[in-house]
């Protein structure tokens, strides 16, 4: 890392404010999917995404609010983290291209699966006629053309994701299979999958009625209800726990099935819960008025102990089951619990251009893996970070 790097670190942990947004190209292809992704579904609008953190009817965080936003705290460790006693290794990571197996200016990877072997992507144009990609170590191949927009990989290569029209599938051991729809609901929202095959998501319905749902990857047809009405489901853990929402409340189920609320940051009104890996989840507060909108500021939970962090970054895009957070912020970098960094480095043909702008989706449990894409020459190619000690 070098002392440029080093000194935007500090300055990022010992501000007591949160910077301002840099250009986020992630968060606005991610954007400019969802836009394009409305669907008229039995009279309702059903949104879909590709690589976003957002749910169907999730919690609404549109941040009107007469009050100034509290102040954002540095980043501490985790109360459950202890910093390091002796010397640890550095870590060196190198950036590759991934393959294109198909033709598209549009073409990211998006997730990563606990492993790090497996990882989906989309290609394409950008205008609805995306191809699911799924590459295993480093190979690639394409999933059915009824398989649209990935949302998660498990480790055992099965993938997940949401159709354009609310229908949730699964694409495992070659074979492409569609998620059944709730009665009373009209559409899915397909977010995760874990090792065991469960598959978390939220079913909505007319009036903005929703619920939390699991489906298993070898029986789609059946499903479960989680929670109450008014429930969403946007993570599940290895171990069953499921993390979402309870109308405006952060919300966490245990694999038997008993939800508790989870803490929301002092001084903020509401937070959504966005992802989970191990005992961590990454999720989202309002902040202040910015321009006319929102900014949306980052939080973290450890979810063995309770306790909630501010982070004092612009956006966070994934959690590591180690508790590395991923900042995807077009100069990717990842921060470990107790505050270390490190910023991954650009490919070496592009960086020596001066071209070139990341995003970072995805990360592995053990922080070591980290796959997005770069644009550049107007369009997006894929790529993956490899780290090692």
């Amino acid at each position: 890392m070098t002392t440029l790097d080093e000194e935007r670190i500090a300055a990022l942990l010992q501000s007591a404010s949160v910077p301002e947004p840099r250009v986020d190209v992630g968060r606005a292809v991610r954007d400019g999917r969802r836009r394009r992704q409305r669907r008229r579904i039995g009279g309702i609008t059903a949104v879909t995404v590709v690589a976003g953190l957002a749910v169907v009817g999730a919690v609404q965080l549109d941040g009107t609010t007469s009050r100034p936003a509290p102040a954002v705290p540095v980043l501490a460790p985790s109360p459950a983290g202890t910093a390091p006693t002796a010397p640890v290794a550095p870590i060196n990571c190198e950036a590759s291209w991934l393959s294109r197996p198909v033709g598209g200016s549009v073409a990211v990877a998006n997730r990563v699966d606990p492993t790090g072997r497996y990882i989906v992507g989309d290609i394409g144009t950008g205008q609805e006629d995306g191809r699911v990609v799924r590459w295993a170590d480093g190979q690639a191949s394409v999933l059915p053309a009824g398989a649209r927009h990935a949302a998660a990989v498990n480790a055992g290569g099965d993938v997940v994701g949401t159709n354009g029209d609310g229908t949730g599938w699964v694409y495992r051991d070659g074979k492409l299979r569609f998620l059944a729809t709730p009665p009373g609901y009209q559409a899915v929202l397909v977010h995760a999958v874990n090792g065991r095959g469960d598959i978390a998501g939220t079913a909505s319905g007319a009036g903005d009625s929703r619920q939390a749902v699991l489906w298993s990857a070898d029986r789609p047809q059946e499903f479960r209800l989680v929670g109450q009405p008014g429930s969403a489901a946007t993570g599940i853990t290895e171990d069953g726990t499921v993390v979402g929402a309870m109308g405006e409340l952060p919300y966490r189920w245990t694999p038997q099935g008993t939800g508790a609320a989870l803490a929301v940051p002092d001084g903020y009104p509401r937070a959504s819960v966005d992802s989970a890996r191990g005992e961590w989840a990454i999720g989202m507060v309002p902040g202040a008025q910015r321009g006319g909108g929102v900014q949306m500021l980052p939080v973290r939970w450890n979810l063995t102990t309770g306790a909630v962090s501010l982070l004092p970054f612009p956006g966070a895009s994934g959690i590591a089951g180690n508790g590395d957070l991923l900042v995807g912020d077009g100069a990717p970098l990842v921060v470990a619990p107790d505050g270390t960094s490190r910023r991954l480095p650009g490919r070496p043909e592009v960086r020596a251009t001066g071209a070139g702008t990341y995003m970072a989706n995805g990360i592995s449990d053990d922080g070591l893996t980290v796959v997005g894409a770069v644009y550049e020459n107007q369009a997006y190619r894929p790529l993956v970070w490899r780290c090692h000690r």
